[in-house]
């Protein structure tokens, strides 16, 4: 038998070890010292391996200070005032107490210098459960619960060193949101919280907030570790619902990634560090009944020296495993996260992307009447409009592999059009017609030069296929099941994948079956697991395609699928149900978007995007 070596002229790197994931995405939380006593509600404050957490609630509202060493806790002196929910600033050597709920609310700042409390100037607005960031001498609080209602404060203040003064308020005021403990007095991050439950993240500039990016979970009582630019989230509870986080969030400087959980779901935890290095420590979590937690957590990223994972890598483990390095090894594990906000809310539009940083969206209709034009650019964070189209038109289907070449094809306004345009990242140009006009949704794959159209409606649901050669379309070889609002995936107009759809007047009309084009002719192949219709669809390739969304009538639908090229498996749910949604044909089973669409029925144009992100993953390689 021929060796890998002879038939692909290299070797296979053999390592005693898996190497790691670099950076914050391979980090994972571990166990640390337990506190002294488990309690909630306490301010925190320093690095990973020299922290203090003071006061906070056991059964009942305390003084106690304890000093952590990296790995165990010590009791040390105790506050002057006992109390919960106060904010702490600082490091361990030299640390603020602010405020917090005697109760009532207190104005109380006590200093830290290592070994004693000591009170200095009170703050202007007493609160509990704030957001901090700074030092000893150059500090900043903002919300906060007050006795006043409502009791989502926005007031902002900063410390000096002797006094606090009042200055620019947060645009959203909140209570139980987390702040950037390594943050400074004029930069520093303020997220989540309640007053009414909000995901909102603002960014302070040392004058005024910002907003920024959401978080992806939305939650309360939660902690953070690090700066304004490089900032970690982690615990807390769901605004709304009983229950505990575990997610951990990154905040890179301008978008949220969820990565390793904590081991011990919990809310109004204390927590400190920076964003490669954090304690969480304490707070209330599940139990029998539900208790206060001792736990302590450590969150830390691969050391420098460690050999480091890269994507496509391949190498034998211990000299007996082969293992590779990749995105489709995570599909199992991916999940959708929401992405920055169309500026025009819209359903039935059309969509080209790459990936789900590069993306455009363009068409679609405001019911119920109202045929849009415009079209927006996705950068992985923002959209940005740009030249409209010339027709306006909705219920057709976009193909295209990226943001700077897509083509829009046939759709309705409010008959159907046969009128086909093409972007070269700038404008539309009008080129020849389909040879069937038709809309209310229907299959698409490949390119803006090579491109195959299939399925929809005229006057009844038809199978037509047409293919795309960048200059005219032909009719080639009819689906197997006529049907419209189906998706479609694929690389070119000879390799794609048609899947679900509606077959009314068949019962039920929530088509699950699958196709595959070869270049000449459909062959069935095997069922998603659910039907439905009015779904979106992606991926590069026809053995590599994701089904999202769609409807069961009435119903619109969360279901996740991903075809392999002989089976579909069920993926993580989307965080909104939603059906005529836009969504980029040539996005990949790793990294796809959907833009716009409708969570409750045709009537409804929203401008929500949702984002699915599989990571690297380390996994065995099994060949024969």
């Amino acid at each position: 038998m021929a060796t890998y070596k002879e038939i692909k002229g290299v070797t296979v790197q053999t390592l005693d070890e898996d190497p790691v994931v670099a950076g914050v995405a391979g980090a994972t939380w571990a166990s640390g010292g337990s506190l002294n006593e488990a309690k909630r509600q306490m301010a925190q404050f320093g690095i990973q391996t020299a922290a203090i957490v003071a006061g906070g609630i056991t059964g009942s509202i305390t003084t106690n200070t304890e000093q952590y060493d990296g790995s165990s806790w010590t009791e040390v002196n105790n506050l002057n005032t006992a109390r919960r929910g106060l904010g702490g600033i600082g490091l361990y050597t030299a640390g603020l107490a602010v405020s917090g709920w005697v109760p009532p609310a207190t104005a109380v700042v006590e200093s830290w210098d290592g070994t004693n409390w000591t009170e200095v100037g009170d703050v202007n607005t007493a609160r509990q459960v704030m957001g901090s960031s700074g030092t000893q001498t150059a500090g900043l609080v903002y919300g906060g619960y007050t006795a006043s209602s409502p009791p989502g404060t926005a007031n902002t203040e900063l410390w000096n060193g002797s006094a606090w003064t009042e200055t620019g308020d947060l645009n959203t005021g909140r209570n139980g949101l987390a702040g950037s403990p390594a943050g400074t007095s004029t930069a520093a991050l303020a997220s989540g919280g309640t007053n009414p439950a909000t995901a909102n993240v603002e960014q302070w500039d040392g004058s005024s907030w910002t907003e920024v990016s959401d978080i992806n979970t939305q939650r309360q009582d939660h902690v953070a570790g690090g700066t304004y630019t490089s900032n970690l989230i982690f615990g807390g509870a769901p605004p709304s619902n009983p229950g505990y986080n575990a997610q951990t969030e990154f905040w890179n400087g301008s978008s949220w990634t969820e990565v390793a959980d904590l081991a011990t779901a919990r809310t109004q935890l204390a927590g400190s560090g920076t964003s490669s290095l954090a304690l969480a420590s304490g707070g209330y979590a599940a139990g029998s009944p539900d208790a206060n937690t001792s736990a302590t957590e450590e969150f830390t990223t691969a050391p420098v020296t460690a050999a480091v994972l890269k994507e496509g890598m391949i190498f034998l483990s211990g000299g007996t495993t082969l293992k590779g390095f990749g995105k489709a090894a995570g599909i199992p594990a991916a999940t959708w996260s929401s992405g920055g906000a169309l500026n025009t809310g819209r359903n039935r539009a059309y969509g080209s992307a790459s990936g789900n940083d590069a993306a455009l969206v363009f068409g679609g209709s405001v019911p119920p009447s109202t045929f849009k034009s415009e079209t927006e650019n996705y950068n992985g964070t923002s959209w940005t409009e740009v030249n409209d189209m010339n027709t306006g038109r909705r219920g057709g289907v976009g193909t295209g592999l990226s943001s700077t070449a897509a083509l829009c094809n046939s759709g309705g306004n409010p008959s159907y059009i046969a009128n086909c345009e093409q972007w070269n990242g700038s404008n539309w140009t009008e080129v020849n017609d389909v040879n069937t006009a038709r809309g209310e949704t229907y299959g698409g794959s490949g390119t803006s030069t090579s491109s195959l159209i299939f399925g929809g409606y005229t006057t009844t649901r038809v199978g037509n296929t047409e293919s795309w050669n960048g200059t005219t379309w032909t009719e080639v070889s009819d689906l197997n099941t006529v049907r419209s609002g189906l998706a479609g995936a694929g690389a070119s107009s000879a390799n794609a994948v048609a899947f679900a759809g509606d077959v009314h007047p068949t019962s039920p009309r929530n088509f699950n079956g699958t196709e595959l084009w070869d270049g000449s002719s459909w062959t069935e192949v095997n069922n998603l697991n659910t039907g439905r219709l009015d779904l979106s669809g992606a991926g590069a390739t026809s053995s590599q395609a994701i089904a999202i969304g769609g409807s069961t009538t009435p119903n619109s639908e969360d279901e996740t699928e991903t075809w392999n090229g002989t089976s579909w498996t069920e993926q993580s749910e989307l965080g909104t149900a939603n059906r005529y949604a836009a969504c980029g044909t040539n996005g990949s089973t790793v990294s796809a978007i959907v833009s716009g669409g409708s969570s409750a029925g045709p009537s409804q144009n929203e401008t929500t995007v949702q984002e699915w992100t599989a990571d690297n993953t380390l996994s065995t390689v099994t060949v024969s």
